[in-house]
């Protein structure tokens, strides 16, 4: 109960000092709605109309991304208006438009989705926490998660940051109580197929999982776990099989993201301006044109061709690639967001939480290096920093992963002595 009230509190305070409204700046939180109205509606996992007009009308005429932003039949340049889409992930859409089913399209409904998943990480992180370091030390660090700015702020708007933060600690701990045997790995892999289902970058998760329980031996619980993940993940596919003639795993836009990220044009709309030493050096840059489609091609013809050309623009600079990783992940690491936005609350985050659970975090797993449960929860961390620091940069990406300093910070103490009785 306690933690449960830690957890509610703030956010049920700024719901109600934000008078019910959703978060902002909006972001890309009319598009998760659309897509639930959609579902509600019977639609299905598609766009509307108006999902391709928000985008073009929020485009300039002298904006780089316009080819692709302009063309009011398709959304994201690639999937068709009114057609099924896997552009996206279907799992927050799907809660949202569960939650509209009871209570119809409102705010308060996106908020209850989030809170409730908030509050199950809560407890996930208080269990994790007091497995590792104690109960105090386990109310200290649910009592953190439950204050954290950015996980605050999340709750309250219709993007899947609040699923995504709540679901790694649950996702740990699963892990963790796998050991256990049972039907324990079956839960914890289809624990990480729900949250693929949310942000594909959840598929990484699988192979620290299979190889935690390959480490103690647990063949069957390697098997069990990648069997939980598939029967998460398989409606998913063959829903894709059916409906789009492909049995797609990750989502298309993903080529559009690989192409935006290492496009210097699109990049400097975000303030990201290459060094002149590496601008002379880049060559192929007739793959930085947005394709020309044409009008009969579909999603993933249009997908495969926007990646074909990404893949080959980053391995003809290889350089370019390099220093964009290296800033991404200074980016990812940093205690501020890279637009320095935020006020005070980003900087009481940054310098007053993040940083000190880091050094804390770093110390901790230094001190419990022979503890499976510590090496694996700060692998999620380092990983979590490899694949941003390829693909996005930008603190936004690493807040999942702030979740799992939370749980190792208290380990950087000495235990506390059991008193005789």
């Amino acid at each position: 109960m306690l933690v449960t009230a830690l957890a509610a509190a703030p956010r049920l305070i700024l719901f109600a000092l934000q008078g019910g409204a959703l978060a902002s700046p909006p972001m890309d939180q009319e598009l998760y709605l659309r897509m639930a109205g959609s579902l509600s509606e019977g639609r299905g996992l598609s766009f509307d109309e108006g999902s391709a007009l928000l985008k073009a009308e929020n485009t300039d005429q002298d904006n780089p991304l316009r080819d692709w932003a302009s063309d009011r039949d398709f959304v994201f340049g690639i999937a068709p208006t009114g057609a099924p889409t896997a552009t996206i992930e279907p799992g927050y859409p799907v809660l949202l438009a569960a939650a509209f089913s009871l209570s119809g399209p409102t705010t308060g409904a996106v908020f209850m989705v989030n809170l409730l998943a908030q509050v199950l990480g809560a407890w996930a992180v208080y269990l994790l926490a007091s497995g590792f370091s104690g109960r105090k030390a386990g109310l200290a660090s649910a009592a953190c998660y439950s204050v954290y700015p950015y996980f605050v702020f999340y709750t309250s708007a219709a993007m899947t940051e609040a699923v995504h933060v709540a679901m790694i600690p649950v996702i740990l701990l699963a892990t963790l109580r796998s050991e256990r045997g049972g039907a324990a790995p079956l839960f914890a892999g289809a624990a990480t197929g729900l949250l693929f289902l949310v942000r594909s970058t959840a598929l990484f998760l699988l192979p620290l999982q299979i190889i935690h329980e390959a480490a103690g031996r647990r063949w069957r619980g390697a098997l069990l776990v990648t069997a939980g993940f598939a029967a998460m993940a398989a409606p998913w596919v063959v829903r894709n099989r059916i409906e789009m003639g492909s049995p797609v795993l990750l989502p298309t836009k993903g080529s559009l993201n690989l192409w935006m990220r290492n496009n210097p044009e699109a990049l400097e709309l975000e303030g990201i301006r290459i060094p002149e030493s590496i601008m002379e050096g880049i060559s192929r840059t007739d793959l930085l044109d947005y394709p020309g489609f044409e009008p009969d091609q579909g999603e993933l013809e249009r997908s495969d061709e926007l990646a074909e050309r990404s893949a080959g623009f980053i391995a003809a600079n290889p350089l370019l690639f390099a220093w964009l990783s290296a800033r991404r992940l200074i980016e990812y690491l940093s205690p501020l967001p890279s637009g320095r936005g935020g006020g005070l609350a980003a900087i009481a985050a940054g310098f007053g939480m993040y940083l000190p659970l880091a050094a804390l975090s770093i110390a901790g797993v230094a001190r419990n290096r022979r503890n499976r449960g510590i090496v694996l929860a700060a692998s999620v961390f380092v990983l979590y920093a490899g694949i941003h620091a390829l693909a996005h940069g930008g603190l936004r990406y690493r807040l999942p992963a702030d979740t799992v300093l939370m749980v190792l910070a208290p380990a950087a103490f000495p235990p506390a002595r059991r008193r005789s009785e």
